[in-house]
């Protein structure tokens, strides 16, 4: 069976709209420890606040997808799909876009597994280094400016406006807060 771009947004679209409320509605209510009402100036503050706003953002783009297949599926007629036939250089390529996905999901988890070691700098940096390479990065100078700037903007922001511990790892006599 032939499964064509509009049928794969469709698909891909409803996976993640799923994806994202299983996330907010079990996930996050199972395992985010959610401090009374009392304690909590802001709803900016809580701890579920950002996970929330990302998944409900994941949500919307799926949405999106989800409309976007459904119209180009209505726009082609099933006797008018053509048939796409890939040349070999293509299947390869497509082959090497599932493996650097495997990679990028491998790098996610080990990423969750080294911050507490290395810290949320060091993994950051060297994370974001990695994920500069795999996605096609081949100015060495800038994939190190962004990784530090990334990195340094996000322990800003986690330890001086969120006011959220992170781990330092390493760098903890350093950067002691």
């Amino acid at each position: 069976m032939h499964v064509t771009e509009a049928q794969k947004n469709l698909f891909v679209g409803l996976f993640f709209a799923l994806f994202s409320l299983f996330v907010i509605f079990v996930v996050n209510k199972l395992g985010i420890a959610q401090p009374s009402a009392n304690h909590v100036s802001a709803a900016a503050l809580a701890p579920d606040f950002f996970p929330n706003m990302i998944c409900w953002l994941a949500f919307a783009f799926s949405l999106g997808l989800i409309i976007q297949g459904a119209l180009e599926m209505r726009q082609d007629a099933p006797e008018t799909a053509k048939q796409e036939t890939l040349d070999p250089e293509e299947k390869a390529d497509q082959r090497l876009a599932f493996v650097c996905r495997g990679i990028a999901m491998a790098m996610l988890f080990a990423m969750y597994y080294m911050t507490d070691w290395l810290g949320m700098i060091i993994a950051g940096f060297f994370f974001y280094l990695a994920f500069a390479i795999l996605t096609g990065e081949r100015r060495p100078v800038r994939a190190l400016f962004g990784a530090a700037i990334i990195t340094v903007t996000l322990y800003y922001f986690f330890v001086e406006i969120a006011i959220v511990p992170v781990p330092l790892g390493p760098l903890e006599f350093l950067l002691y807060y």
